[in-house]
């Protein structure tokens, strides 16, 4: 499938339902891609981060899980209002397999405008959303139970 930017694919973004819905909104995909792509150059720029990089490697960004159709919104567990879903657009939630995951939550709070960071999950969600106050809003959250695709929330 297509490149939204040199690193990252529709594919990626692709709602794992396998509805195609991400089809519908290349536009707003890109331009979370393009965040996405700024802040892996930065990873990757930062010479204290030199120690997380394999030799000869770079420090990557992984979408965990990006855009969601309103029905595979709801079997995950998202929240009726979840930045995934198609309406939005505007979130993802990363890992990068070289970095501590405290480290790329404060590097996100620098390109989104919403990081959470959850912890024991391995994952960072980021977002574009537009907060009222203008300011970034970044927190960390305490571990909760893990609900794989097809689960009910207890």
């Amino acid at each position: 499938m297509g490149l939204l930017t040199e690193h990252l694919t529709l594919y990626e973004a692709r709602c794992r339902c396998g509805c195609g819905i991400e089809k519908l909104h290349v536009p707003e995909l890109t331009a979370q891609a393009q965040v996405l792509e700024a802040l892996r150059a930065d990873l990757n720029a930062d010479p204290e981060l030199e120690q997380y990089k394999p030799p000869g490697g770079e420090i990557r960004l992984i979408p965990m899980s990006w855009v969601r159709c309103d029905k595979h919104n709801t079997e995950v567990g998202g929240v009726a209002l979840s930045r995934h879903r198609a309406f939005f657009c505007d979130a993802t939630d990363i890992s990068s397999p070289e970095l501590p995951e405290d480290l790329l939550h404060e590097k996100a709070a620098k390109y989104f405008t919403t990081a959470i960071h959850y912890l024991g999950r391995y994952f960072v969600h980021v977002d574009r959303r537009a907060w009222p106050d203008g300011e970034v809003h970044a927190w960390v959250k305490e571990p909760s139970e893990t609900v794989l695709p097809g689960e009910a929330r207890a």
